[in-house]
């Protein structure tokens, strides 16, 4: 019979695995006697619990966290109502590089269905994984493109071996470096390296995403916003996303905003939010099913077509 020390113990040893270690996996060769150190457990306890979670799929696989060195471009998609809207849906959310998906609940005439975020190394990598869909986006916006002068990884496999996910064993970096080829110390001066430079922010080990959809709101504006109303907007609880752009003919709205809102009172919030701004009514607003079909986007995986 457990002693309720012992439960105890467990029970807050799972949540420190669940909520710890989200950005500072350790950078050394025994990573979990490092992290038993810390935690109140033996090294074996705590593998066999991080391996039991991971089993019953609590708990990812050790992934990296890729820093603002690494360049990259991040775009917003909408996708028009077609023939097949759900076989859509699974096939964006399938793309790696998407992390971030907003469907429609009662699509509108006129207006996209659909509406996705993906992260990709460069223009090649994204529209290598556009040609993967059954039609292509109706609209795009570039959020944000590679800094100027950032310097491109420089070791692919290792970036590949990293995004596929360290095993959970004792001797991560080990098993990680004889797939590669090296010494684990090879690997290990690669990375803490890779981190120094800022290309590689840190490595965690975390839940994934709910698979729960999350209600919201969005609303279109084909005029601009002022400045001011902008940074009202931004302050005020339950916006999710604000794209303020110029408006051009791959992207029309001026403003989009995304709001977290239960259904019965997306509206009310939604005027209340504007209000708030200084904004008129939207042009048109949509109510939404908010999904994240993986924690980050998959930058090095596009090259071997695994999602």
């Amino acid at each position: 019979m457990l002693h309720t020390s012992h439960i105890s113990c467990c029970a807050s040893l799972r949540q420190t695995l669940l909520q710890g270690w989200q950005q500072s996996f350790p950078l050394h060769s025994s990573p979990f006697r490092q992290m038993a150190a810390s935690s109140g457990a033996t090294p074996r306890e705590l593998l066999a619990l991080c391996q039991d979670l991971h089993r019953r799929g609590a708990l990812l696989p050790v992934l990296p966290t890729w820093g603002e060195g690494l360049p990259r471009e991040r775009w917003r998609l909408a996708f028009g109502p077609g023939r097949d809207d759900a076989a859509l849906a699974s096939a964006v959310a399938a793309l790696p590089g998407c992390f971030h998906l907003e469907r429609a609940t009662v699509p509108q005439p006129g207006l996209p269905a659909l509406w996705a975020e993906v992260e990709v190394l460069d223009a090649a990598a994204l529209a290598a994984q556009l040609a993967r869909l059954p039609e292509p986006p109706c609209a795009s916006l570039r959020l944000h493109g590679a800094a100027p002068g950032a310097a491109a990884c420089d070791d692919l496999d290792t970036a590949l071996a990293l995004e596929q996910g360290l095993t959970l064993c004792s001797r991560p970096y080990a098993e990680c470096a004889r797939r590669l080829g090296c010494s684990e110390s090879r690997l290990l001066a690669r990375l803490l390296t890779w981190r120094r430079s800022g290309l590689l922010a840190g490595l965690s080990l975390k839940p994934p995403p709910s698979r729960v959809p999350q209600p919201g709101l969005l609303a279109l504006w084909h005029d601009a916003a002022p400045s001011q109303s902008l940074q009202r907007l931004q302050d005020h609880p339950g916006v999710a996303r604000i794209h303020a752009t110029h408006g051009t003919p791959s992207w029309p709205w001026r403003l989009s905003l995304v709001l977290h809102a239960a259904p019965q009172l997306a509206f009310a919030q939604l005027r209340e939010t504007t209000a708030h701004a200084g904004l008129r009514a939207p042009d048109a607003s949509l109510r939404l099913q908010i999904e994240q079909p993986r924690d980050q986007a998959l930058l090095f995986l596009t090259r071997t077509g695994n999602a």
